[in-house]
């Protein structure tokens, strides 16, 4: 093992190259993973729901038409009409149910838009309307609702994505001890989280939830394989003035600790035993992507720590030290009681 953590650190270089470049070509591959929005496919074929649904599709032709509802604030006369226009010439939209002088379509500062689509709301015609309505008008402030939206909305919006990264940066910019730090976690991180994203296609498909909720769930079941490294290669620099040396030495005594997420790796391979199949497929998406995240924390993060090392020491400033010995303490008296309950 000591002559792979010497060659990883002694290649760093060219290895992070590989791996930036592979995590571009994955921005690629990822938009070829087909989204599959359609639960009902995982459940297991001898429930009750899957038999009834199964026995409905036989017996009555499934309905080729959907609808989604769109409702605009504050439109001028002018542009309600001009509106109207714009939907209607948008692929895939069959027909528009308006009227400018109901009240049914007309309240006060809103204006609403039934769009009407002649095939099902999974369906490839159901989605490039809804991507084209949230495109074509987000100058606009409006809101959405139907069947189509229902089927083609994300599980967890952008902003929720954001807004966990931006709380995972502030906690780590607190709680590191230097500024520079967090930011090469979370690049780190990022790429991982391309090459899971790409690496999507070897399935085809994967469901909207995990597409949704692979990438946050991969960063917080990742970002303390880097801390870990990190810290020890700061022990290593106080015993060797070579950071070179000082990160072979780290990287092979975290090798043990890092290598403990195949525990995590293991846990999430089990849900494919879930009779309800979206567990297989969180499962091996999730543990494909911390699998990932250990390779890129193990190849990638010595280079850019090597590279940025003069910056984190310029950036340097005292971290919070928290103990939990007082918590330890109690928990351990009362260690019969927190049993019972």
């Amino acid at each position: 093992m000591k002559k792979i953590t010497d060659f990883i650190v002694r290649r760093r270089n060219i290895i992070m190259v590989v791996f930036i470049f592979f995590a571009i070509v994955s921005v690629f591959l990822s938009q070829q993973v087909k989204i599959n929005y359609e639960m009902t496919e995982y459940l297991p074929s001898d429930s009750e729901t899957k038999i009834g649904m199964d026995i409905m599709e036989k017996e009555f032709d499934e309905e080729k038409e959907s609808y989604l509802n769109i409702m605009f604030k504050n439109l001028t006369e002018d542009e309600k009409d001009n509106m109207y226009k714009k939907i209607l010439e948008i692929d895939g939209v069959s027909s528009v149910d308006y009227e400018k002088e109901s009240e049914e379509y007309n309240s006060n500062e809103y204006t609403l838009y039934v769009i009407n689509v002649d095939d099902t709301d999974d369906s490839e015609t159901a989605a490039t309307v809804y991507d084209t309505v949230n495109n074509e008008f987000k100058d606009y402030e409006f809101y959405t609702s139907g069947s189509i939206k229902d089927r083609n909305m994300t599980i967890l919006p952008t902003w929720i994505l954001v807004l966990a990264v931006a709380i995972v940066a502030i906690i780590l910019i607190i709680m590191c001890e230097s500024y520079i730090e967090p930011f090469l976690f979370l690049v780190c991180i990022g790429i991982a989280v391309l090459l899971n994203n790409g690496t999507n296609i070897i399935f085809g498909t994967v469901s909207n939830i995990t597409s949704s909720i692979s990438a946050i769930l991969q960063l917080a079941l990742s970002m303390d394989y880097s801390i870990m490294l990190i810290n020890r290669y700061r022990q290593e620099k106080e015993k060797n003035n070579n950071n070179v040396e000082a990160m072979k030495e780290a990287l092979y005594k975290s090798f043990s600790s890092i290598f403990s997420s195949l525990t995590t790796i293991v846990g999430l391979i089990t849900l494919v035993f879930m009779s309800f199949t979206i567990g297989k497929d969180l499962g091996l998406v999730l543990a494909k992507g911390v699998l990932l995240s250990l390779l890129v924390i193990f190849t990638c993060l010595p280079a850019l720590i090597l590279i940025f090392d003069k910056l984190i020491t310029k950036t340097k400033k005292k971290a919070p030290k928290i103990t939990l010995n007082h918590l330890g303490n109690f928990i351990y008296k009362f260690r019969s009681i927190g049993f019972i309950l």
